[in-house]
């Protein structure tokens, strides 16, 4: 599926809003269609490097949509639900997350090196790169 995303290629350069292709929902992910996100000042530590995280990286963690396709192994959420997406991905079932404390979430931190909760490969890649 194509989108647009924002994407930090390199530190200090702006953001780059491009098509990227999305791939299909794997085993624990959904695919959620957006209807609002935005870069917030998280995003800018990106930027800065204040916060290393792996680039590139796509921004806007923050934002809410309506769930279109769930993958195998999703029995919490299905089409037509609707979420939020926050800063720090919870996975829901480390220790930190089974005793309310999902802001520090085992899984959750790997993604701000890029690295995707589920399996461990990025879902999106650039459609194109100028």
């Amino acid at each position: 599926m194509k989108t647009e995303a924002a994407i930090l290629w390199e530190a200090g350069r702006p953001w780059s809003v491009e098509e990227v292709e999305l791939d299909d929902p794997q085993r624990g992910e959904v695919r959620a269609r957006l209807a609002s996100s935005g870069l917030c000042h998280s995003d800018d530590h990106a930027v800065k490097q204040d916060i290393l995280v792996g680039l590139p990286i796509v921004g806007g963690h923050e934002g809410a949509g309506v769930v279109d396709e769930v993958g195998p192994g999703v029995s919490r959420l299905e089409p037509g639900d609707h979420v939020a997406l926050v800063f720090m991905p919870a996975c829901g079932h480390c220790r930190w997350c089974s005793g309310g404390h999902s802001v520090l979430c085992d899984y959750g931190a790997l993604t701000m090196a890029g690295i995707p909760i589920a399996d461990g490969k990025p879902a999106r890649t650039p459609a194109a790169r100028a």
